[in-house]
């Protein structure tokens, strides 16, 4: 199947993730990942600049919130993607690739949706019982917002309005939509699923 062609936007976010290669766990301690990726957003960012609103490292993936004010996201990912495995690879003598295959996007073009999607990516830790709380999983950009911990960078909107209020939201679970924020984001552009019951959409 040919690869989709990039829709190139400067006005709003991508979704992106890209899982290790057999969806194998990185066999390296996870801070010394992070530390990877922090390294590799700084030396993309040098070469093609970005905005971050969110990143979350998981233990054989990523997910992360990306504006890209010079429509450059291919650009970007491949300075990051390729800077990260070759971090990975100095540090573990690996040969082999570390990414499976090539990240995945999708374009979230309608502002009242993406407030979902940042929610979905706060919350993988919790969908996987790695943490209790969205903002207590060290490696989240959430965590080390809430904690005025340096990145390197600086993050665009990485909560929204107050903060209590975001925190209570953000934790709050929700099953189907859950579900239905990872179907819409299987699409090149993020279509939210309606409910056929009462055609409201989530």
């Amino acid at each position: 199947m040919p690869r989709k062609s990039l829709i190139r936007t400067n006005i709003c976010p991508y979704h992106v993730t890209i899982r290790t290669n057999n969806k194998e766990w990185f066999d390296i301690p996870m801070p010394i990942v992070w530390s990877f990726c922090m390294k590799s957003i700084n030396y993309a960012n040098l070469h093609h600049p970005v905005e971050i609103q969110s990143f979350v490292l998981m233990s054989n993936h990523y997910h992360l919130m990306i504006w890209t004010p010079n429509s450059d996201l291919d650009k970007f990912m491949f300075f990051f993607n390729s800077h990260l495995s070759k971090l990975i690879r100095k540090y573990t003598g690996r040969i082999n690739r570390i990414f499976g295959d090539r990240y995945k996007w999708s374009l979230i073009r309608d502002q009242k949706y993406y407030l979902n999607v940042l929610r979905y990516i706060y919350q993988n830790p919790l969908r996987k019982d790695l943490s209790s709380l969205c903002e207590e999983y060290e490696f989240s950009s959430l965590y080390h917002y809430i904690n005025n911990q340096n990145l390197g960078f600086k993050l665009k909107d990485p909560i929204y309005g107050d903060k209590t209020s975001f925190l209570k939201w953000v934790n709050l679970e929700d099953k189907k939509a859950t579900d239905q924020t990872r179907q819409s984001l299987q699409k090149p552009v993020y279509k939210p699923i309606v409910n056929q019951s009462s055609r409201r959409i989530l």
